[in-house]
């Protein structure tokens, strides 16, 4: 019975193993591990999962601020104008957001209400991401070239147009970090490429 025993004590050790394996392939059960995508190397999940959670982090800011604004009528036609612009790319966001995760699920074969703590599913979702960060962009021009210099806008809301102008310039630096990577990591690629292409001519020539 002694040697029956000992060849079953690896399988718990096996089976925890193969659970932990499980959850590693199904992200959307572990909430917590937001920043663990499954299909890009370490490097690029980090730098580029972390920067598309800081911009939705920024968003959800300036969905904040620009429900402060409230009734539009008041203001003169260019200041509406360019508030309306803010609101479409918020509602193009969100359609975007709520579209990622479902295609995300489909592919998971996930059955649920999309819900705010799904946002983790579009963290390292490369084709959410490039579109994400062109409208963030485009928020960031509105607020930086139209409202900081709309006097109107800063006599309506003094201090709105403050909480603004330093929200847009954080928008601006982490697309940027987020550009810069995405060019270091194509660069690397191209480097690596050519390396294996020298090394593959380098033996066939011998």
């Amino acid at each position: 019975m002694g040697g029956a025993c000992s060849g079953k004590k690896p399988q718990p050790k096996q089976k925890q193993q193969q659970q932990e394996l499980n959850i590693v392939e199904q992200p959307y059960l572990q909430v917590q591990s937001m920043s663990q995508p499954q299909s890009r190397p370490p490097e690029q999940r980090s730098e580029t999962g972390q920067s598309v959670k800081e911009l939705l982090y920024q968003y959800k800011k300036f969905t904040d601020f620009l429900g402060l604004v409230g009734n539009l009528d008041h203001l003169p036609a260019h200041t509406r104008e360019q508030l309306n612009n803010c609101i479409i790319q918020r509602s193009n966001i969100n359609i975007l957001i709520q579209n990622s995760i479902k295609r995300i699920m489909r592919e998971q074969k996930i059955i649920k209400r999309v819900e705010e703590s799904d946002y983790y599913l579009i963290h390292n979702d490369e084709k959410f991401a490039i579109t994400f960060v062109q409208l963030m962009q485009r928020i960031s021009n509105i607020i930086l070239t139209e409202l900081q210099s709309d006097s109107n806008f800063q006599e309506a809301f003094p201090m709105l147009i403050v909480s603004f102008v330093d929200l847009a310039t954080q928008i601006t630096k982490e697309i940027e970090n987020f550009l810069n990577f995405k060019t270091h990591l194509i660069k690397k690629q191209n480097t690596k490429n050519q390396i294996s292409q020298d090394n593959y001519q380098a033996s066939t020539n011998k």
